[in-house]
């Protein structure tokens, strides 16, 4: 088969892949359409890269022009190598210049077009001779737009941006204080990201990590975004190993996690159905320390949370009813956990030695005594304020205003001291979000998914409103909108 007929077969292909992809396909096929010299390409077996963390390209086809990084980080570099058999080509970029098989620096500068590299390569025998670019992001990069005009917090933002209809490519993003994009990993077409978050360790060291679905498990990768561990839940003391969730995870130190689960399992236990065998879909929380599950708790394993339901109770359908979908955990400051669940529509103290629930704040079984205005709706994301408050992001289904709320607890008489709520903005959250408060008095909101053209993340002064940072993620040709799970800001 000749060059070109060869070439022509390629392009048939892509033409079958995209038509694929269109309709929501894999990301097996290059997203790109600009064709190399086939008197070049033919000649090629393959390109490659070394990036960030160790990042290969998107599509290693040496029929496309256009190459990206499945992670870059702004100021780093990235290797780049065309390989081929008995062949003789010059590769040039940026006035140095390697042959065949040899890998040839780029760097980047920033991550926008202004860093694309123009990669040169030359066929020294017929003078053929083809231009790649080598994108500092893809092109199917979440567009966003920030505005970041009064001085917002200090600390970048991480998000983790998708498309609901499973067009695009899934993102995990680092945005600094000035709207730059400072870092991106590229979750391929059909997966996601979620929780996308920075730890300091006890011993100062730093780790990068999140739940990313093309691993069933938790990427955690050191300060140069290199990969140490996927983390995956354990066996349960029920003999059941459970696959780990998305919504949130703890890193404690290294070899040292917090993770959830669905667990869902056949039960007998729901008091309003006694002796019935059920099919349900329970919470989980696990504490994994050197390779061992040190700490188990589900939810199945206290009867009294089935009546505290508020969504997914239809336990007698015996279809795996998901009454209480665990969302966020955080370690207290008494060393217990603190854990939110959606469709019980309250916050669990849990006892970290025993799996005794210690209170429940908010939904039908509150013991704060709420009142009406005080009680949330389907919320995420409970954490401690910097003044020890506890917070959360309030969806707020049930009323269709959501906000972010500030409790003061005493815990010992499960009484409330006080209670604020914020919202800058006009949204009606459907699910996920977030809530951070700032010691200077801001608020940080990822709006999580909602049916208006607005922002995804607010941060704004609390006492005055007043908006300090912005930013808004755009449609695309390659999807029609885009959501991000959480957002949060690190140092």
């Amino acid at each position: 088969m000749s060059a070109f007929a060869q070439f022509l077969v390629r392009l048939a292909a892509v033409a079958a892949a995209a038509s694929l992809s269109a309709c929501g396909g894999s990301d097996s096929s290059p997203i790109f359409a600009n064709l190399a010299d086939p008197a070049i390409a033919n000649q090629l077996t393959a390109v490659d890269a070394i990036g960030v963390g160790g990042a290969d390209l998107v599509s290693n086809d040496p029929a496309f022009t256009d190459l990206a990084l499945q992670a870059n980080l702004k100021g780093s570099s990235a290797q780049v190598r065309f390989s081929c058999t008995h062949c003789n080509i010059t590769v040039s970029a940026g006035g140095a210049s390697v042959g065949a098989n040899q890998y040839l620096t780029i760097p980047f500068a920033t991550l926008d077009s202004s860093a694309d590299a123009a990669i040169l390569v030359t066929d020294n025998v017929t003078g053929a001779k083809t231009t790649y670019t080598l994108h500092a992001r893809p092109l199917d990069y979440v567009r966003y737009t920030v505005d970041t005009s009064s001085g917002p917090e200090a600390g970048d933002l991480y998000l983790t941006p998708f498309d609901p209809q499973g067009f695009g490519a899934a993102y995990a993003y680092i945005v600094g204080t000035d709207g730059s994009l400072k870092y991106y990993y590229r979750e391929p077409r059909g997966n996601y990201v979620r929780d996308f978050k920075k730890t300091v360790l006890p011993s100062g060291a730093v780790r990068y990590s999140f739940y990313e679905s093309s691993l069933a498990g938790i990427r955690v990768m050191d300060d140069a975004f290199n990969f140490l561990a996927n983390v995956k839940a354990l066996p349960f003391p029920d003999g059941n190993t459970y696959a780990v969730d998305d919504h949130d995870h703890v890193i404690l130190d290294d070899g040292h996690y917090i993770v959830g689960v669905y667990a869902n399992k056949t039960v007998t236990n729901i008091p309003s159905l006694s002796g019935q065998s059920l099919f349900v879909g329970g919470a989980g929380l696990q504490e994994i320390q050197n390779g061992a599950a040190v700490f188990s708790w589900l939810s199945t394993d206290h009867p009294e949370l089935y009546a505290c339901s508020t969504e997914g109770n239809s336990f007698a359908a015996n279809n795996g009813a998901d009454y209480a979908h665990w969302d966020s955990v955080i370690v207290d400051n008494d060393a217990n956990w603190v854990a939110s669940f959606r469709h019980l529509d309250a916050v669990l103290k849990i006892n970290r030695g025993d799996g005794t629930i210690a209170w429940i704040l908010g939904g039908p079984c509150d013991q704060y005594g709420l009142t009406t205005t005080q009680k949330f709706s389907h919320q995420y994301d409970a954490r401690r304020a910097p003044d020890g408050r506890l917070t959360l992001f309030d969806d707020n289904n049930a009323d269709g205003a959501s906000r972010a709320l500030a409790f003061g607890l005493d815990e010992s008489s499960k009484t409330l001291l006080s209670f604020a709520a914020y919202a800058a903005d006009t949204h009606s959250s459907t699910g996920m979000g977030s809530a951070q408060f700032f010691a200077d008095g801001k608020v940080l909101i990822g709006w999580g998914a909602y049916p208006e053209a607005a922002s995804d993340v607010s941060e704004f002064d609390a006492a005055s409103g007043a908006f300090s940072f912005q930013l808004t993620l755009q449609p695309s040709d390659y999807a029609n909108g885009y959501f991000s799970y959480r957002a949060r800001k690190f140092p």
